[in-house]
């Protein structure tokens, strides 16, 4: 952690999963496999090979159509409720003290979130947020929320980054960009954005006192 600074940084750009929000993918890859533990090693296979995952995350496919397609490939005889279920199983929670970290810091910096996620997600965590605060979105906490199925793009592409930075109108050389992902790290980096990789078993918290 010893490379985190703030010096010169005026915005900061934070990755949703696995930076503010917990997630847990094997939880649906073993919720997936329930549906059909026969087909399910060759059906995602055929889903990744033609990128299915990441284009549902770009808006390229329908929410529809991601369901009616994970339900033709696992199994015909699931309903769509169990397939949504399977989906979210990832979504774990959010610890209050990011929602506080979080808001302490949009007084003192232009903050923002910038998300590979997709509309079944986002409708999941949104209604949470609903029940659980009082909230519709996440919009109390950062200046502007970015998804990537909005944008019809997503990290690690180069486009999603450039489309952030012209539209908030963001220096890369006061902006500060945090993920877990190296990738993502990688492309902000080449564009000059300031960077922190969050490494598996550290958190926002040990990096922003409040």
């Amino acid at each position: 952690m010893n490379d985190f600074s703030l010096e010169g940084i005026q915005n900061i750009i934070f990755d949703l999963g696995n930076v503010i929000l917990n997630l847990d993918f094997q939880a649906t890859d073993d919720a997936f496999k329930k549906l059909n533990p026969l087909v399910y090693d060759k059906a995602i296979r055929e889903l990744n090979e033609v990128s299915f995952f990441e284009k549902y995350e770009k808006g390229e496919i329908s929410s529809e159509d991601f369901l009616k397609t994970i339900k033709e490939k696992l199994n015909q005889n699931t309903n769509q409720q169990d397939i949504i279920h399977a989906w979210n199983s990832m979504l774990k929670d959010i610890p209050d003290i990011r929602f506080e970290i979080l808001l302490a810091l949009k007084k003192q910096y232009r903050t923002f979130c910038l998300s590979n996620t997709n509309e079944i997600h986002i409708n999941f965590l949104f209604d949470r947020l609903q029940k659980r605060k009082g909230l519709k979105n996440y919009d109390s906490f950062f200046e502007k929320v970015y998804f990537s199925f909005e944008m019809g793009k997503r990290k690690p592409n180069a486009d999603i980054f450039e489309s952030v930075l012209k539209d908030s109108q963001l220096s890369p050389s006061e902006t500060l960009f945090i993920d877990d992902v190296k990738e993502h790290i990688n492309t902000a980096k080449r564009l000059g954005i300031r960077t922190f990789h969050l490494k598996e078993g550290n958190s926002i918290e040990q990096l922003f006192e409040i």
